[in-house]
């Protein structure tokens, strides 16, 4: 029972949490949309683009995906092919799909340690932006923070999964 309630607790966090980051990536996304739009009008009508607008396009094209990743993983909007699986029986099904959340989950927790990695080695190297010199490692560190918390979302899913499984 009090393993039960701590499921639930950890998929609530999971969930407030991943609607925040969605929340915080679709405001960057706002602001890019806005960034785009005032850099082709006064491209346009003045020739005077923004500065540096293609860096903090992409800057902000990698916090949107980043943050996007566990809100996806929540809503299961990640792509999927279950041509085969979906004939097996429930219990198989369940049991593909807890191999596949810890695969993920080893994978993305990876990917989160050699961001977090790589980040202190461009932190120390003061890599930076080529025409704004906006530095490079914090946006490494969100890439690791979505990776992280797409790893919890997968342990969510792998400890459902999981339980599936052992239902009769």
């Amino acid at each position: 029972m009090r393993l039960n309630k701590a499921y639930r607790t950890l998929e609530r966090v999971v969930s407030c949490v991943s609607r925040l980051a969605h929340g915080a990536g679709a405001s960057v996304l706002v602001m890019m949309m806005l960034l785009i739009t005032m850099d082709v009008f006064l491209r346009y009508s003045f020739n005077r683009p923004v500065k540096g607008s293609f860096e903090l396009v992409e800057f902000m094209m990698a916090v949107v995906i980043c943050l996007g990743m566990a809100y996806t993983g929540v809503q299961k909007g990640h792509v999927a092919v279950e041509l085969v699986v979906s004939r097996f029986s429930p219990r198989v099904q369940a049991l593909i799909d807890s191999f596949n959340w810890l695969v993920s989950m080893g994978l993305f927790l990876l990917i989160s340690w050699k961001a977090v990695a790589q980040a202190r080695v461009v932190g120390l190297s003061g890599l930076a932006s080529s025409v704004l010199h906006v530095p490079v490692f914090p946006f490494l560190l969100v890439l690791a923070f979505g990776s992280g918390f797409l790893c919890l979302v997968f342990l969510v899913n792998f400890i459902d999964s999981v339980s599936r499984v052992m239902r009769k």
